[in-house]
């Protein structure tokens, strides 16, 4: 990687909110962090990127950025993973842009779940103005490992958590950034995952509620990924056994698969919609270990048969979901007012459930022959289900 700095003179910008971040450490794109500079007459920008000798062109971009808008007195760390200028002036302009509207507590008037980054999922979920992010991008706690590896990290190694009110009531929030290394799980994204469960149960607030949206552990990080989920997986358990709920909702693109997987289903409850998808290993891991004959991972409708939202529900193994954000609200603030109390009987008659669906399916070779012996009398057609439609199927099939 390479590092590069630039003071570039400029007016001085208008009064906004310091410490937001845009964008994200991805192929082709760029995360920026805007702070304050000493100097209100230059502007300072320290770019890492993972493509060295550009460093005219970079020159170059930024001094007509700084022509055009007046940031002096404003610092622009970017984390450049290969984006090109027309993408480096789009980012620099969205970055100016927030910051002068603090969009940080803007109300979201986007509905759809999938298309909201983890903060604006955040923000359209919880009571507005409420959400107060614990160690957000200004404070640049990131991975000690990727450095190492000469890989970028991410302001907020891919995670937001904080504390914010949920009708009302305290809760804690957590949402995963799917973007950033497939929303996989390292030591410090672990470390605050566990860390705001373990604040919340000190704190004795209403609930917990879970945004995942991960493959589960980064490969850069394997042991301290898996040390990190497993203390997860404690710390949820300590949640429920004090009676703080704890929701999941798996209605991202990356699903929630591995430790996150396995995080997921520990939970109270866990939604998750059609894009949502769930399992202990990912697709491509399944047809690398056992053979495309036996799992073709490139096959969109088996992959979601096997492990998407609707097959989940059929089985009882999860609640469907819709992700659009007030018929989710809705679905959360109902499973917050009605915790599962966690007890042992509950737990061993959980497992003697799944052990019963394992043997009586166990030679089955396509959820279409589980959803027919479920009753569903056109198995074909439920991929093509309206949620509204495969509501009424659920229905009729508990009646």
């Amino acid at each position: 990687m390479e590092q590069l700095n630039y003071n570039i003179a400029s007016t001085v910008a208008p009064r906004g909110v310091f410490g937001l971040s845009i964008g994200v450490v991805n192929s082709g794109n760029l995360e920026i962090l805007l702070l304050q500079n000493a100097d209100n007459l230059s502007a300072k920008f320290i770019i890492d990127t993972s493509v060295a000798g550009y460093s005219e062109i970079w020159h170059a971009v930024l001094s007509d950025f700084a022509a055009k808008f007046a940031i002096g007195g404003l610092e622009f760390i970017l984390h450049d993973s290969g984006a090109t200028p027309a993408i480096v002036a789009l980012r620099l302009r969205q970055a100016y842009e927030t910051y002068l509207i603090a969009s940080a507590n803007k109300h979201i008037t986007n509905s759809h779940y999938v298309e909201l980054t983890p903060r604006e999922r955040i923000m359209a979920l919880v009571d507005e103005s409420s959400f107060k992010e614990i160690l957000p991008p200004a404070a640049q706690v990131t991975s000690p490992h990727l450095g190492q590896l000469d890989l970028l990290t991410s302001f907020d190694d891919g995670v937001v958590i904080g504390d914010a009110k949920f009708d009302g009531k305290e809760i804690a929030i957590i949402a995963q950034q799917a973007n950033f290394i497939g929303g996989a799980v390292g030591e410090i994204n672990g470390a605050k995952i566990a860390g705001m469960c373990l604040r919340a149960l000190e704190r004795k607030v209403s609930g917990v509620i879970l945004l995942l949206d991960s493959g589960g552990v980064r490969l850069q990080e394997a042991n301290a990924g898996e040390i990190a989920i497993s203390e997860i997986i404690r710390s949820i358990f300590a949640l429920r056994l004090n009676n703080i709920p704890v929701v999941a909702v798996v209605a991202g693109k990356n699903g929630a698969f591995g430790g996150i997987g396995i995080t997921a289903a520990c939970a109270d409850n866990l939604f998750i919609s059609e894009q949502g998808r769930s399992g202990v290993s990912g697709p491509e891991v399944i047809e690398t270990v056992m053979g495309v004959d036996e799992y073709d991972s490139k096959d969109r409708a088996l992959v979601w048969r096997t492990c998407g939202g609707k097959h989940r529900a059929l089985l009882g193994l999860s609640e469907y979901c819709v992700p659009e954000i007030d018929k989710l609200h809705h679905q959360i603030k109902d499973a917050l007012d009605h915790p599962v109390t966690l007890t042992l009987d509950g737990l061993r008659a959980d497992n003697l459930r799944l052990a019963q669906l394992v043997t009586k399916y166990a030679n089955y070779h396509d959820a279409l022959d589980i959803w027919h012996d479920l009753g569903v009398s056109n198995p074909e057609q439920v991929s093509n289900l309206s949620d509204a439609k495969f509501q009424q199927l659920q229905q009729s099939l508990a009646e």
